[in-house]
């Protein structure tokens, strides 16, 4: 008997969901992962089990039959701020940079709007 290595995918993160979902229900999921590591160990036999992580990077939709529950994932406002500065074609870091040289002029503005 030929041994081979096994490959497993482990999703972790959130999503936030509008209601709860029925226990012992079986749910279609549709949704964009990232991954970001592999974690290998030796079956003992010269194969190796294979754990690839991964996370969410899209919401994410559960479908049961007719029933569709739409689950938005979560992210830090870090995260927001990068996907939008980046939707619009422009580098993040050269952007956070020309930000926070803005930093005090942007402070001593919002001091004299805020009283």
């Amino acid at each position: 008997m030929e041994s081979t290595n096994d490959h497993f995918l482990k999703i972790t993160g959130k999503v936030n969901i509008p209601v709860p979902l029925e226990v012992d229900c079986e749910y279609a999921f549709v949704g964009e992962i990232s991954t970001y590591g592999c974690d290998t160990t030796s079956k003992q036999d010269g194969t190796h089990n294979h754990t690839h992580k991964a996370q969410f990077s899209s919401d994410v939709q559960l479908i049961k039959g007719e029933q569709v529950i739409l689950g938005k994932r979560k992210s830090s406002n870090s995260a927001k701020w990068r996907r939008l500065i980046e939707g619009n074609g422009l580098d993040y870091d050269k952007w956070m940079q020309w930000q926070f040289s803005k930093f005090d002029e942007m402070r001593e503005e919002y001091e004299a709007r805020s009283t």
